[in-house]
């Protein structure tokens, strides 16, 4: 999809630059459509570019030694994965992998660097992404140190529904979850048995109703009070 006919072309942090701005990022670097489960890149290996998620949702993740994953974030249409290494030997910290088929526009640094000297709007979103990423890390080990569980699992999916456009205090959102009870499990840092009985307890308690992959949530206000903690419903959580 070309970016003059993209529907998202206002959300993003890219995308609603200036089409012609918009064309040479596009043309200093390469699109490739990735199925789902692809890799885009690999833990460890040499960061040299950054990836713009064109259409679809991308997994970044981490990985032990003993081939243990644990998912950091999904994103979607106009975010911008990969890094920028300050030096030659600078490695990726994390993997990422598409969920779904996927458009993404890789722009290598030796593209990008010329790109940011003629146009530095496009530098000031990359460090407003930089740091709306870094924000969004501190408070995810913020939660892994003060938050259970369950309140951790409403915290995702009060996300994934602002995500898909759904507005905080609105009432009845539907979603479908694009990956698995595994990856759930992993992104809340627990085991994946555990994850699916807080699945289970919140939908008894009403929180919401799942089937399959497909999920509604009757108040969102709700699940968005026991993600900060402020409905105090052991029960529930």
């Amino acid at each position: 999809m070309d970016c003059d006919v993209c529907p998202g072309r206002v959300e993003g942090n890219l995308c609603d630059l200036p089409l012609d701005v918009l064309k040479e990022i596009r043309a200093a670097g390469s699109t490739t459509i990735y199925r789902p489960r692809q890799i885009l890149f690999g833990e460890g290996n040499r960061a040299d570019g950054l990836y713009l998620v064109c259409q679809g949702r991308v997994k970044l993740y981490q990985s032990d030694r003993f081939g243990r994953e644990r998912v950091l974030e999904i994103v979607g249409q106009g975010s911008i994965v990969g890094e920028l290494p300050l030096e030659s030997s600078q490695t990726l910290s994390a993997s990422a992998e598409a969920i779904e088929e996927s458009q993404i526009c890789f722009v290598p640094k030796e593209q990008l660097v010329p790109l940011i000297e003629r146009h530095p709007e496009v530098g000031l979103r990359l460090v407003e992404a930089l740091s709306r990423e870094l924000s969004i890390a501190r408070r995810r080990v913020r939660d892994l140190v003060f938050k259970d569980a369950g309140t951790r699992l409403a915290g995702v999916l009060v996300d994934l529904a602002r995500d898909e456009g759904a507005r905080e205090g609105e009432g009845e959102v539907q979603l479908r979850l694009d990956f698995t009870r595994a990856e759930l499990a992993q992104r809340i840092g627990v085991s994946t048995e555990t994850a699916i009985r807080l699945l289970r307890k919140l939908a008894n308690r009403g929180v919401f109703d799942v089937q399959g992959r497909d999920l509604k949530i009757p108040d969102l206000a709700r699940l968005t009070r026991i993600a900060r903690a402020d409905e105090l419903d052991e029960k529930a959580i």
